[in-house]
């Protein structure tokens, strides 16, 4: 089983969930086997098994026998944190133990006093060269709530090592760094420092900026996504702390810059097809693509299964319009589930299709190709594939916010929610994570957009500014350079076309019901929002990584 930090009451979840099967969980044991674990606690000697087996007959006897907590706090806190030993199990085990002693209370309040020390005492000691440690340990305090007495002393601490990482060049470390530091000086009610810190983070991001871009492989496309990160972090800063760092001249040169890069970005694209094989075939190959590999490579080869090319769906869409003279010709309608028509296309004007024929190129475009590929999509390559990596990977909640914390395209503050959704999906809860994700594809466009200096809003008649919806939004000319013709055709075709799913639209109105919430196109946006999510993540991770082998490779030359 493994610990879920999120859910006190329900602290256990299964190893692995996959073709309606799953690892055991609490409530599989019976009654004698509670009481024989209870028999046996005190004989163990590996510490992680003895805080298991403790824990289980705390959390299934009753009525509850303080013992029992005691014995799993003092195990899973047996050895004080390390940086050689520290693991997301390690800080999910030291979570554990916060939980339970703050449920038992005064019986408790020593170990918790124990457990703030043990952290405390290994994050100040903590340097440049123990890489993240310090940062999970303050994640860990935060998490379990024990940042009063030190919420100062830990922001000053984080500050520190992110200014070593900066002074070193490793901006990826000091961005994160700065970022928790105002997190921290915001807990301790110091908003100047808090903001000084959010500057740092946006400076840290601008740097990162420059790296792509005067590399020896320049990614201009990666670059963008730093500095719309960096404009993002400025524009948290509340106008009151601004004129500090000069922080509206910084998002103007920002935006500019940001123009600059999307244009040069547009040269980076690629066209990736590849020929039609059958169905098991290509369930084989997804299953290998993500077999046996690292948790990182494993979900970047998962997130890379396939590319869908609006060049090529439009070039299949007008041979087909071409070579089906008949078909073409005759006006469509489209109905919903319900029977309600929700779109109409006309039909082509003439024999073969022409620019005024737009809406008819799209419609065959999204019904006859793209749709019936979602669907070979998902049910040949997505879900072989995400069996594999359900059985060979632990990867919970709190990992894929991490995740959505560490990718470019995801806005500040909506990081969380972007980890649930992904989160919720990989255990193949999709529901959840489409209700969840749909509005946050939304802002996130409305975001890019904003960052790119296109205002998002309108004025009515009588001078009220209101947001414009994901459909408008869409069919900015902007929205295309930003993301680029592919993403912007999945996001439309996806969530806010009649043609499409048009997902965001039916969910906001309550149209999906249990059924549809799990079908091959809810499959397919979840799949869509990990894409997203991770490849500018492990783009801008991997483009960091080979500017420092570059840097290294040219001092030794020069040695």
């Amino acid at each position: 089983m493994m610990l879920s930090s999120n859910k006190p009451a329900e602290p256990f979840e299964p190893y692995w969930i996959g073709n309606g099967r799953r690892s055991i969980v609490p409530g599989d044991f019976t009654d004698s086997e509670i009481d024989f674990f209870a028999k046996i606690v005190d004989t163990i000697d590996d510490p992680l098994l003895r805080g298991r087996l403790a824990d289980l007959v705390w959390y299934k006897r009753l009525p509850h026998k303080v013992k029992y907590a005691l014995a799993a706090i003092d195990s899973y806190t047996q050895h004080p944190p390390d940086v050689h030993t520290w693991s997301r199990d390690a800080q999910q085990r030291w979570q554990r133990a916060i939980d339970l002693s703050r449920m038992i209370g005064k019986k408790a309040a020593d170990r918790l006093d124990q457990i703030e020390s043990s952290i405390i005492k290994a994050l100040q000691s903590a340097t440049t060269e123990d890489s993240f440690f310090s940062f999970w340990l303050a994640d860990t305090l935060m998490a379990g709530g024990l940042v009063h007495n030190h919420s100062l002393s830990v922001a000053a601490k984080l500050e520190s090592l992110a200014s070593e990482f900066d002074k070193a060049g490793d901006f990826d470390a000091s961005n994160s760094f700065y970022n928790a530091s105002a997190r921290w000086f915001k807990l301790s009610d110091d908003d100047e420092r808090a903001f000084d810190m959010t500057a740092a983070e946006a400076e840290a991001l601008v740097k990162t900026a420059t790296t792509r871009v005067s590399s020896d492989h320049p990614s201009y496309g990666v670059a963008a996504s730093f500095l719309e990160e960096a404009i993002q972090v400025y524009r948290s800063i509340p106008r009151d702390h601004r004129s500090r760092h000069q922080v509206d001249q910084q998002i103007q040169v920002l935006i500019s810059r940001l123009k600059k890069y999307g244009k040069r970005a547009l040269d980076e694209m690629a066209t990736v097809s590849s020929r039609a094989v059958d169905v098991s075939e290509i369930a084989e190959q997804a299953r290998d693509a993500v077999s046996g590999k690292p948790a990182g490579e494993a979900l970047d080869a998962f997130a890379n299964l396939h590319r869908i090319s609006v060049t090529q769906l439009r070039k299949s869409a007008i041979k087909s319009l071409s070579d089906s003279s008949l078909r073409a010709i005759i006006p469509k309608v489209v109905t919903s589930h319900d029977g309600r028509v929700i779109a109409k296309t006309p039909g082509l004007s003439g024999t073969t299709p022409s620019e005024e024929d737009e809406a008819e190129v799209y419609a065959e475009m999204t019904r006859f190709h793209y749709e019936p590929l979602v669907v070979l999509i998902v049910q040949g390559s997505i879900l072989p594939a995400l069996d594999v990596l359900t059985l060979e990977h632990r990867l919970g909640e709190a990992d894929f916010i991490g995740l959505a914390r560490r990718s470019p395209i995801v806005p500040i503050g909506r990081e969380v929610l972007f980890g649930k959704a992904l989160a919720q999906g990989f255990n193949r809860d999709f529901a959840t994570s489409l209700h969840l994700l749909a509005p946050q594809i939304e802002h996130m466009v409305r975001f890019h957009l904003n960052s790119a200096g296109v205002s998002t809003t309108q004025l009515d008649q009588d001078g009220i500014e209101t947001e414009k919806g994901l459909t408008t939004l869409i069919d900015i000319p902007e929205t295309e350079i930003i993301f680029g013709k592919d993403l912007t055709y999945e996001i439309k075709t996806l969530f806010c076309h009649q043609l499409g799913p048009n997902l965001r639209n039916n969910i906001a109105h309550g149209l999906l019901d249990d059924q549809q919430c799990h079908s091959v196109n809810s499959v397919y946006a979840w799949w869509f929002g990990l894409k997203l999510v991770f490849n500018t993540f492990w783009n801008s991770l991997n483009n960091n990584q080979r500017s420092e082998e570059q840097g290294q490779e040219n001092e030794d030359n020069s040695v």
